[in-house]
């Protein structure tokens, strides 16, 4: 069941005109922001080869191309998955779900697999330009697989977060605000705090240890871990509104 939820989302969002739209002017973007890296990179080589070269190509990638992205998804995913549950309630989609034989931990579960799926064949296909450029560049492979795993996982936490808030909310504007309001906040708290509980607790600091290069089980174990809290809290919406017996109009 979990798997034709997530296929019926995925559905969803292929039938969308909005989510491909937002799709398209991602890619743009995207390669919009690869292209102008390569460029800045090949002029910087021109002026002071020894300076950029010690960084290398792919160093540089990261910094002026993936993490750029990542600050693009932390508004991307709000908008594309307000929807998730909000969407059916306002579409009176939502009281079929509380009624069919399925257990709270495979709707949200489905809802999540597929939302984050769009989401990672977005990133597959804005790496295809990196992946031509590897056929005649040198590329550091492992420090740029590191950095895509960490945007991996930072997308999937954003998901659970917008997916938690829609199923709190009615109105898929708000469910995406409050998430993109929580990620700023998060964000700003580890650029302006040196230390402490803020700044472990935002994910764009440990997204930071992945753009480095490292790969450090706590920042996997952080991820997946705030990504669990997040939809068990789904899960349990989503039971204690069908205990209730709630209905929504």
């Amino acid at each position: 069941m979990t798997a034709q939820i997530a296929l019926h989302e995925l559905r969803v969002l292929l039938r969308s005109p909005f989510a491909w739209i937002a799709a398209g002017l991602l890619q743009l973007l995207f390669g919009w922001l690869f292209l102008s890296a390569v460029e800045r990179y090949i002029q910087l080589q021109a002026t002071a080869a020894q300076q950029v070269s010690n960084g290398g190509l792919s160093s540089y990638l990261i910094v002026n191309f993936l993490a750029p992205v990542s600050v693009v998804f932390m508004v991307a995913t709000p908008l594309l998955c307000m929807q998730l549950v909000a969407g059916d309630k306002q579409a009176n989609r939502y009281n079929l779900f509380l009624s069919l034989p399925l257990s709270a931990a495979q709707f949200v579960l489905g809802k999540f697999i597929g939302a984050t799926l769009f989401q990672y064949a977005i990133v597959a296909l804005s790496t295809v330009l990196v992946a031509i450029l590897s056929f005649n560049v040198d590329l550091d492979i492992t420090h740029l697989m590191t950095a895509a795993l960490g945007l991996l996982l930072f997308i999937s936490t954003v998901t659970a977060l917008t997916l938690f808030y829609s199923s709190i909310s009615s109105r898929p504007i708000l469910a995406a605000f409050a998430s993109f309001v929580t990620m700023a906040l998060f964000w700003f708290a580890a650029a302006t705090s040196a230390d402490g509980f803020l700044k472990f607790a935002s994910p764009s600091a440990h997204l930071h240890s992945f753009m480095q290069g490292l790969l450090d089980s706590r920042d996997i174990v952080y991820f997946v871990t705030i990504t669990g809290i997040l939809l068990t809290l789904g899960i349990w919406r989503f039971d204690a509104q069908r205990v209730r017996g709630e209905t929504l109009q």
